[in-house]
């Protein structure tokens, strides 16, 4: 079974670029392509997100300035990988959480 690694990074005011992922395991079989269907409406303008919603950790590489950081990070996309999943959660559990955050934040 192949695990699911999403991999996203944050850029700073100076456009420094700081790289990280997650994996989640995959007991559905999940494709990329199914995750990134699920997962791609739910991001800011088509790219953002902010991680403390999702469960994710922060990328700030130094403390963070609320004077010139943002909270946004940049979703670069999911792979398939064999290594060990670094999260808890399942892909499915992980995508069914940002869609009730999403409904919850509408109502």
């Amino acid at each position: 079974m192949k695990n699911i690694q999403l991999n996203y990074r944050y850029r700073d005011a100076d456009n420094y670029k700081q790289f990280g992922s997650v994996l989640f395991s995959n007991p559905s079989s999940l494709s990329v392509e199914g995750a990134n269907a699920l997962l791609l409406p739910r991001l800011i303008s088509d790219e953002f997100f902010v991680p403390d919603d999702w469960g994710l950790p922060r990328l700030h590489a130094s403390a963070y300035n609320p004077a010139v950081d943002h909270e946004w990070h940049e979703f670069v996309g999911f792979e398939e990988t064999s290594e060990s999943v670094t999260d808890e959660r399942e892909i499915g559990e992980f995508l069914e959480g940002l869609e009730m955050s999403m409904e919850m934040s509408m109502e």
